[in-house]
């Protein structure tokens, strides 16, 4: 488990991933920095929205000192009423969406609660090819979103008990590729194999630049080759 720490408003504030995420850890550290300026945010009250997911602060104690986590809904089980010490998932959607958002260079994002509503098709739900589709929102707590079955030759005349609505915290356990486009404007409509997005196009049906599986393995090995001449130019020095 990883560890990001930041002093504020003198009081000491961790936040624990299992994963390095250094950035977005740093940024949503830095956030409730700025927030602190003018909100109390180690009132037991205090939640902050920040892109797609929600955090919350909770007092610890530990051997007479006092510091605080940085806690989140917890996404896979109940995140309306469980919180979890784990941010893990929440960064990494952060990633993901800021990854899509500027590789496809969005000048305006619009964002998407994790507990914003999509519609779906059932029959897509465990389907291989998909797509999501943005349109306008009816009404609060609306993401717009509908996530339905590829190359659907029935798509207008689904029955009403066809479709399901769920919270967009929900594609975390079928789809969690998905959850990337979720800042995209409407219009936007992305197609998926499996968990792989295959195809990014615009309200104008312009197609969008994304990251690919490959582009991420291609990173993945750069940081890990990158990591083991580091270390190995550490074990050189220390032989000196």
């Amino acid at each position: 488990m990883y560890v990001f720490e930041a002093e504020i408003n003198n009081k000491r504030v961790k936040l624990y991933s299992n994963y390095p995420l250094k950035n977005a850890a740093t940024s949503v550290l830095r956030t409730l920095r700025a927030i602190s300026e003018k909100t109390n945010i180690f009132s037991p009250t205090f939640a902050l929205n920040y892109g797609w997911a929600r955090f919350y602060l909770s007092k610890r104690t530990e051997k007479s000192s006092s510091y605080y986590v940085v806690q989140t809904a917890d996404y896979r089980n109940d995140p309306m009423t469980l919180r979890t010490d784990d941010c893990s998932d929440a960064l990494v959607v952060q990633n993901m969406q800021v990854d899509t958002n500027v590789r496809a260079k969005v000048q305006k994002p619009e964002p998407t609660l994790y507990s914003d509503t999509i519609l779906v098709l059932k029959e897509a739900i465990n389907a291989d090819d998909v797509y999501l589709n943005r349109t306008e929102p009816t009404k609060d707590g609306d993401s717009g979103w509908y996530f339905g079955l590829l190359n659907d030759e029935r798509e207008d005349q689904h029955e009403h008990d066809e479709l399901v609505t769920l919270r967009t915290s929900e594609l975390i356990k079928f789809r969690p590729e998905a959850l990337r486009v979720l800042q995209m404007p409407v219009g936007t409509l992305a197609v998926f194999n499996k968990n792989t997005m295959t195809a990014l196009v615009d309200k104008d049906d312009n197609p969008l630049e994304y990251t690919t599986e490959e582009d991420r393995r291609k990173y993945i090995e750069e940081k890990r080759a990158a990591q083991a001449v580091k270390n190995d130019n550490s074990e050189e020095k220390s032989e000196e």
